[in-house]
């Protein structure tokens, strides 16, 4: 059969541009690509190893907690300082002195970890005085994983508690606490079940890098080359069609990929190009790539990760904050697709030509089966199993089905790099989780998180939307910058503790906490996805960012509403309020874009906008009350474009 030569392959320039964008706007990209042979081999015995131990464990048990985790940062911290360099003047083909002996350190403090845990656990906790010492070596090199892996947002705020919980105590007003001396500090971060080995670093060390696998399996059988070309086979013809092939499509690759920046470098690289044939302005085109590719973190299955950060923090089952990101997450792509809708219908713009199409019969043919493992890892999650457990059987069904056909097939070779990228896409997760347990240990330490609850709900006088607008601001402020897991369990462990405090339910405080931390990828001054899908389209990264800001307003109301709602979030006594709240919703969006965009049927006057906007708060807002206020100024909204569209035609034909 004929090479399918269109869609996604036709696009292989712009694919190599998007990597050197995001190797020059993301930190994490910026590892050694063009090592020597030896290297790549040394990387490669490495990685299969530290996927090797991460499946068995995954499957068969662990050793001891701390003893778990201790390996899974031991190595991490390998392949971090193998793979990243310490300066722009490093070399890129190999190690460095430096690098190989901060490679050796880590393996010895991990060794010590380990052979000295028992030890410790006999003595009930009390601490050795090499015990300190390693404890400290092992702070120094998380940090520095974090500034060659991370960046500096992240490296900043950990140095910015830590000092704070010594120096606590010379600092007035409520912000001062007891102190604590060094040996207690790295006791606590050492030592415990908090800091470096925390629940952050514990969630990455077993669902995280397990679905870290899974999804590098399912992207080397193909499975993303299919999403792109079933995204575009919908989407490319209609009004626009390169814009909503990219709604279609991350939202697509965010059940299997956990980063935004990623995203939009991946599917960036044949919309953005295609968006701006069809007559779409460069920075546009960035705007809707940035904020699609944004709602991949929240959804479903997968949601960036923090899904199942989010259980841990809840105690509840994953299926159940999966199914809870549902309807958040259809009402965020549908006011990005509404809006980008419009914007071709006000412009004018057409879709895809039938030779711009790919051939998805032979795309299907040779890749549809890989869409089996997402059943199955669905079904094994309805059946009650462990993500853990579904996540293992599902990559050991994918690589059996890949070889049903040569395309797909999943052989040693394939399985070598499969280890190599999943090692790779994990580091940055483990990496800032583990510097996101200094913060959370330093919260719990001194207490500033509660103190800092306190002074937020004093500020806000006991109004509950004053404190959601403060929390939001704290999240997003937070996130700037830092990889979707990490911002998400900083921003909860400050931002959910004030929302419970005014009453709000634990399960949409930390909905509500999720989105705008992951809002933050695309809000200005530091919005990462924005800058990517920039360079990629060759626009001014500020307009791209506040474009998709906009774009993605959607986002940004929505979480206000569920907090008062939970039958957003599938709580509900009754299916039917559910489906309601939903419809209203989805109206409410419509309404929505259509006030940001200034067009519906017609250029919109100044005045006419604000109704459209208060019909969509009013149709967001669940409550029968609402709905029909919404109902109400919709329909009236709607009658003042037809009378206006009349009067413009009746002018035109007179003319």
């Amino acid at each position: 059969m004929k090479e399918n030569v269109k869609g996604v392959d036709a696009e292989i320039g712009p694919v190599v541009d998007g990597e050197k964008i995001l190797e020059k706007k993301d930190r994490e990209s910026k590892w050694r690509k063009d090592m020597s042979h030896f290297w790549k081999i040394v990387i490669a015995v490495i990685s299969s190893f530290y996927i090797s131990y991460h499946m068995y464990t995954s499957r068969f048990g662990m050793p001891e907690t701390v003893k778990h985790r201790a390996i899974h940062v031991g190595f991490i911290l390998i392949l971090v300082f193998l793979l990243f360099p310490g300066t722009k003047k490093a070399p890129r083909t190999r190690p460095s002195v430096m690098d190989l002996a901060l490679v050796f350190i880590s393996l010895a403090a991990t060794l010590y970890t380990l052979l000295s845990r028992d030890a410790f656990l006999i003595r009930a906790g009390v601490s050795a005085p090499m015990d300190i010492y390693v404890g400290a070596v092992m702070i120094l090199l998380v940090l520095e994983s974090c500034r060659r892996a991370v960046g500096p947002q992240l490296l900043t705020l950990c140095i910015i508690f830590l000092l704070y919980a010594y120096f606590g105590r010379h600092i007035p007003g409520v912000l001062s606490h007891r102190g604590y001396t060094l040996t207690r500090i790295i006791y606590q971060m050492y030592l415990t079940t908090q800091g470096i080995f925390g629940m952050p670093i514990g969630v990455s060390s077993t669902y995280l890098i397990i679905f870290v696998v899974l999804g590098a399996m399912l992207d080397k059988s193909g499975l993303s080359r299919l999403f792109n070309d079933i995204a575009m086979f919908v989407g490319g013809r209609m009004t626009g069609g390169p814009a909503k092939v990219s709604v279609i499509a991350s939202a697509l690759l965010g059940m299997i990929s956990g980063s935004s920046a990623t995203n939009v470098a991946t599917t960036g690289a044949f919309t953005i190009p295609l968006m701006k044939k069809v007559g779409y302005k460069p920075y546009f085109a960035a705007a809707i790539e940035a904020a699609a590719s944004t709602g991949g973190q929240f959804m479903p299955p997968i949601m960036g990760s923090v899904a199942f950060i989010m259980a841990e923090f809840l105690g509840v089952p994953y299926l159940t904050i999966a199914g809870a990101a549902i309807i958040p997450a259809l009402l965020y792509f549908a006011g990005v697709f509404f809006q980008i809708d419009l914007r071709a219908r006000r412009l004018g713009l057409k879709g895809l030509t039938k030779d711009q199409m790919p051939d998805v019969k032979y795309t299907v043919l040779r890749y549809g089966h890989m869409i089996i493992p997402i059943g199955i890892l669905i079904f094994l999650l309805f059946e009650g199993r462990t993500p853990l457990y579904a996540a293992f059987y599902t990559v050991v069904f994918t690589g059996i089905l890949s070889w049903v056909r040569k395309e797909t097939r999943i052989g040693p070779k394939q399985l070598l790099d499969v280890a190599v990228s999943a090692s790779r896409s994990s580091l940055s997760i483990g990496v800032a989780m583990a510097n996101a347990g200094f913060v959370v240990a330093v919260l719990s330490m001194t207490g500033i998180g509660i103190i800092l609850a306190d002074n937020i709900v004093l500020l806000s006088g006991g109004y509950l939307p004053i404190a959601l607008i403060l929390c939001m601001v704290v999240s997003i402020i937070l996130g700037m910058g830092l990889p979707t897991s990490a911002c998400y369990v900083i921003a909860a462990s400050i931002a959910v503790p004030i929302l419970t405090k005014m009453g709000v339910p634990a399960f949409q405080a930390h909905f509500f906490t999720l989105y705008y931390a992951c809002l933050s990828t695309i809000t200005p001054p530091v919005a990462l996805s924005a800058y990517v899908g920039a360079g990629m389209a060759g626009a001014k990264p500020n307009q791209v960012g506040w474009t998709a800001f906009r774009l993605a307003i959607a986002g940004f109301i929505v979480p206000f509403f569920f907090v008062y709602s939970p039958s957003m979030l599938l709580i509900s006594d009754s299916i039917w309020f559910i489906l309601w709240d939903t419809f209203t919703a989805l109206l409410g969006t419509a309404m929505l874009a259509i006030a940001g965009e200034g067009f519906f049927r017609i250029n919109l006057p100044i005045p006419v906008r604000p109704v459209f906007f208060i019909a969509s708060i009013a149709l967001i807002i669940p409550g029968s009350t609402t709905d029909i206020i919404g109902l109400a100024v919709g329909i009236v909204a709607i009658l003042i474009v037809q009378v206006l569209k009349t009067k413009s035609d009746r002018n035109v034909s007179i003319a």
